[in-house]
C-alpha cells in the first residue's frame, strides 16, 4: 500500500483533536482521514465505526477499512430467523451481529473487505460513494463494472458490493462490503432462513437478494485486500482531498486496544455483543406452532398456535378454543406463557 500505516488509539476524543490538530487546516479539504482496522472482530469494528461516527468532532470526510471473521451481519429492523440460517451458523462457528444502520443482511468473512466513508450530513451524496468504490474496483482491471439503482456495485450481471445507510441532523455514512475472495459457498448456506421456524407474520424489514461474485472470479490478475484498501483511499482522496492527488496515502491503524482504552467502544461492543440487541431489537413478528394434542379424541391432531414476540418477548398468543380439551389448553399454557423470552 502506498504511503506508511501508522498506529493510533482513539482513547478519547481529545486524541483524536490533537491529532486532527497536526494535520493541514481544513479549508479545502487539503489532508484525508482514513482509518484502517487491524482486528477482525465484528462487534468490535462495528463498535469502532460508530464512535468514529459520533464522537469524532471534524468536519472532513473520513474512510474507515476493516475486515471480519466469519460473520452474519443483519440490519437494525430486520430478523435473524428469516434472515440467517442460525442452525448452519452455529455447526459453522459463524458470529450473528445486528447492525446499527438499515439495509439487509451481508455476510462477512477475511475475503470479504468493508468500508464506510462518513461525511458532513450537507456533502453527503450516496451515488458519488458508490461511484468511488466502482472506479476502485476498475482501477483493478476489472471491467463491466456498474452501479445500480440500489447503490450496489456489480461486476457484469452479480453484485461485489451492497450498501446501507445511516443518517443523522449533522453527519451520515454509506458503508458496504466488497466481495473480493469470499466463501459464496459458505455465504450461500449462511443466507437462508433458519428452518422449521414458520413466521406467518413479521414487521421486520426483508433483505433483497441478488446473484453475487467474487473480484476474484473476475479477474486473472493478483486481487487482495490490501490492493482494494489502497485503490480506495486514493480514489477517496482524489476525490474529497483533491490537492493531495500526487501524494502517497497513510491510513492510520487502530485496533484491539480501543477495548481497553476507549470506553465508549467498550460499551458499543458489549451492547453488540448481548442478547438483548441481537434477539431483542428484533421487530414484531408472529410464529405458527403446530402442537401436537395428547388427549385420546386427538391422538392424530395437532393444534396451531400463533405465538406474537415483541422486543425479545410473548406479547400475544392465540389458538381456537372451542372444543379444546382443558389438557390440551393446559399444554399450551406451559410452553407459552405472555413475557416469556425468544427461546428457540
Amino acid at each position: 500500500m502506498a504511503g506508511a500505516l501508522r498506529g493510533v488509539c482513539l482513547r478519547s476524543n481529545e486524541t483524536i483533536k490533537r491529532w486532527c490538530a497536526t494535520l493541514p487546516p481544513s479549508a479545502g479539504l487539503h489532508h484525508p482521514i482514513i482509518w484502517t482496522s487491524s482486528s477482525l472482530d465484528p462487534y468490535l469494528n462495528l463498535s469502532i465505526e460508530e464512535y468514529l461516527f459520533r464522537k469524532v468532532e471534524v468536519h472532513r470526510p473520513i474512510l474507515f477499512i476493516y475486515r471480519n471473521r466469519k460473520s452474519v451481519i443483519i440490519g437494525r429492523n430486520q430478523n435473524p430467523w428469516q434472515e440467517s440460517n442460525l442452525e448452519e451458523l452455529d455447526r459453522q462457528g459463524i458470529s450473528l451481529v445486528r447492525r446499527r444502520s438499515g439495509g439487509g443482511t451481508v455476510y462477512h468473512d477475511e475475503g470479504n473487505t468493508n468500508y464506510s466513508v462518513m461525511l458532513p450530513r450537507d456533502q453527503f451524496e450516496r451515488q458519488t460513494n458508490a461511484r468511488l468504490v466502482a472506479k476502485a474496483v476498475q482501477e483493478m482491471g476489472i471491467d463491466r463494472v456498474t452501479v445500480t439503482d440500489r447503490y450496489d456495485v456489480c461486476v457484469g450481471d452479480r453484485k461485489v458490493s451492497g450498501s446501507a445507510f445511516r443518517i443523522t441532523n449533522k453527519r451520515a455514512y454509506h458503508h458496504g462490503t466488497m466481495l473480493i475472495s469470499s466463501n459464496l459457498a459458505q455465504l450461500k448456506g449462511a443466507l437462508r432462513p433458519t428452518p422449521n421456524i414458520k413466521i406467518v407474520d413479521s414487521k421486520a424489514v426483508g433483505s433483497v437478494r441478488s446473484p453475487v461474485t467474487s473480484l476474484v472470479d473476475s479477474v486473472t490478475q493478483d486481487i487482495n485486500h490490501l490492493r482494494f484498501v489502497h485503490n480506495l483511499s486514493l480514489a477517496f482522496s482524489k476525490h474529497y482531498y483533491p490537492a493531495l492527488e500526487h501524494q502517497p496515502v497513510s491510513p492510520q491503524i487502530i485496533g484491539e486496544s480501543e477495548l481497553e482504552n476507549n470506553p465508549f467502544v467498550r460499551a458499543g461492543y458489549d451492547e453488540l455483543k448481548s442478547w438483548n440487541w441481537i434477539y431483542g431489537q428484533t421487530p414484531q413478528f408472529t410464529r405458527l406452532f403446530e402442537i401436537a394434542s395428547d388427549d385420546d379424541d386427538h391422538q392424530s391432531k395437532t393444534i396451531p398456535v400463533e405465538v406474537t414476540y415483541k422486543n425479545g418477548v410473548i406479547v400475544e398468543i392465540k389458538f381456537d378454543e372451542l372444543d379444546m380439551p382443558p389438557s390440551i389448553q393446559h399444554k399450551i399454557s406451559t410452553l407459552f406463557s405472555l413475557g416469556d423470552s425468544i427461546d428457540f
